[in-house]
């Protein structure tokens, strides 16, 4: 019997992606200390800088993971299956979660891939990132039995799938996909970037005539 896995969800990692987090880290702190404050999104504790846009990050500290993560995620959407277009960071932001504190469970609309990118990980429980099945595809378990009636989690069954961080490590996902940030139980700081990317059809150009092609 040939078992086909239809609709499945992309994620991909990207261990040692070779950025200067040492220069990120001194500008994470750098950016927390012009605004201590920052603002709340889904993160409950923890800061969160406001948002870094495109043309921003080629002028700052951000500039060389800008151009990594446009490497990579051209990588990521070739595999996935495009082709005659090119792809535009709409904005990043600096996350700084200390003990007790976590991200909701969300997506990022108006995006086709998300990502974050590992400046800072506390050696133990800093809290895994999260990616979530649909809750309208959660109804195997629940609709006949419970955990004990699976031999296995594997892909075709699990309702959620941890990812623990890693320092220099990038993970990109489709925006839609749902997910969360468990809850830090470490006395360190885990820094991460976090960004949205949004893809354009070489096809309309006359839609977007001054936009400059990033895969050349």
């Amino acid at each position: 019997m040939r078992t086909e896995l239809l609709f499945a969800t992309p994620v991909w990692i990207e261990d040692k992606c070779g950025v200067d987090f040492d220069k990120l880290k001194e500008f994470a702190y750098f950016v927390k200390s012009e605004d201590p404050k920052g603002r709340q999104v889904s993160n409950e504790g923890g800061w969160q800088s406001w948002d870094f846009i495109d043309d921003v990050m080629k002028d700052n500290a951000l500039s060389e993971l800008r151009d990594k993560i446009y490497e990579i995620a051209g990588r990521a959407c070739d595999e996935w299956g495009f082709k005659h277009y090119s792809l535009k960071i709409t904005n990043s932001w600096i996350n700084i979660n200390g003990r007790g504190a976590m991200n909701r469970l969300h997506t990022h609309p108006g995006c086709i891939l998300s990502g974050v990118y590992y400046v800072d990980v506390p050696k133990c429980c800093s809290g895994p990132f999260t990616i979530v099945r649909d809750f309208k595809d959660q109804q195997l378990k629940e609709h006949w039995g419970n955990a004990n009636n699976f031999e296995s989690w594997e892909g075709m069954n699990m309702n959620e799938y941890d990812i623990y961080p890693v320092a220099d490590n990038m993970v990109l996902f489709p925006s839609w996909a749902m997910h969360a940030v468990g809850k830090s139980s470490s006395d360190e700081d885990r820094i991460s970037i976090s960004f949205n990317i949004i893809a354009h059809s070489d096809h309309y150009h006359e839609i977007y005539p001054t936009r400059q092609h990033n895969r050349e």
